[in-house]
């Protein structure tokens, strides 16, 4: 989610040479300057706003109901932004505002779209349009100034549910690089070839053999390997000495090995090996059976990592930090339904451990 759809950035860039062009209209109209400063910024994000949704109408040709549902919403903030005199201008303004956003977060949860950076972006300009539009202005009676005053309340109550929305919405739904929420899959051809199906098994035999000795917590530790937070089902244990060395995808030298925290101790699940650099991809010999993946937004806080905790709006909890580390290849040694190689191991499997 994190990422910018290539063919929705072109909204972005519409927007953006909107923006002084919306700027000049204001400036070149004597009403201009006698209507209050944040019914001007409000009438330019509402431009940009439309100007935005008709960038993307061209992506979305093949979809009728949807590039037509872009241009009728671009034209009409395009308009609407213009009349800014209209006495009717706020309650129109506020209209479109909220029904734009709720209709996209009903597509959305439709699965009629995914939401991207783009929209994300588009839904918090379009907020700030409408906190703009509420604030009570000069002149106004104190019956009506209290009443947007009230209608203000919800503008925080609405942000919280599209926040919310989109992010549940990714969590539950990830697109096709994002297999769970926080991490991004290597690039790889879609079926793997007869070669990359030996190349894989051949990494699987040497790595299973390797780490062998390992299932014996103690002689890990003894190798140099430590455990991060042991509060989950869980726990990825690091070996400095193999991270700083730089072995690439070694089966004798894996830069980490993953137990599962049973009531029998630590219980071998399998390795880990991992790249120096942030988006540096190791050798994928096996194709699609052996990408790697990379986890992103990672708010780490004094309690452990709390992994894909990140909102849509790119910010950690407070007192937590955003970190991102560099691309990573799990080898399960055990019965994994995701795969030999998959990105996470299967809760079920851990539970299955602890309670054997």
């Amino acid at each position: 989610m994190f990422d910018i759809a290539p063919d929705h950035a072109i909204g972005l860039y519409t927007g953006l040479l909107a923006l002084p062009f919306a700027l000049l209209a204001l400036r070149l109209r004597r009403s201009a300057r006698t209507v209050p400063g944040t019914v001007l910024g409000a009438s330019a994000l509402m431009a940009v706003a439309g100007a935005i949704h008709l960038g993307l109408v061209w992506t979305h040709r093949d979809e009728t109901i949807t590039a037509l549902l872009f241009v009728l919403n671009g034209v009409s903030y395009i308009v609407l932004s213009q009349f800014y005199t209209w006495r009717w201008w706020r309650p129109a303004s506020v209209a479109l505002i909220t029904m734009t956003i709720l209709g996209y977060l009903g597509y959305i949860v439709l699965n009629f779209d995914s939401p991207d950076q783009v929209a994300v972006a588009t839904k918090l300009l379009e907020l700030a349009t409408l906190g703009l539009v509420l604030v009570p202005v000069r002149g106004e009676t104190k019956r009506r100034r209290s009443r947007w005053s009230a209608l203000g309340v919800a503008l925080p109550l609405l942000t919280l549910v599209t926040v919310s929305v989109v992010w549940i919405d990714d969590l539950a739904r990830p697109d096709a690089l994002h297999v769970h929420a926080g991490a991004v899959l290597q690039a790889t051809s879609d079926v793997a070839t007869p070669e990359q199906v030996a190349a894989a098994q051949k990494l699987y035999d040497q790595t299973a053999a390797a780490i062998a000795p390992y299932r014996d917590w103690h002689a890990a530790w003894a190798a140099g390997y430590r455990p991060g937070p042991q509060n989950t089902p869980s726990t990825h244990w690091m070996n400095q000495r193999y991270v700083d060395a730089g072995y690439v995808m070694d089966p004798k030298h894996p830069q980490g090995l993953v137990y599962a925290n049973s009531k029998h101790g630590p219980v071998l699940l399998g390795a880990m090996f991992q790249m120096k650099q942030i988006g540096q991809f190791g050798p994928d010999p096996g194709g699609p059976l052996t990408a790697w993946h990379q986890h992103q937004n990672i708010c780490l806080t004094p309690f452990g990592f709390e992994f894909s905790l990140m909102t849509p709006t790119a910010t950690c909890a407070i007192g937590a930090i955003d970190i991102s580390v560099p691309p990573m290849l799990h080898v399960w040694i055990v019965d994994n339904p995701g795969g030999k190689f998959a990105v996470d191991i299967d809760p079920k499997v851990v539970k299955q451990i602890d309670q054997s």
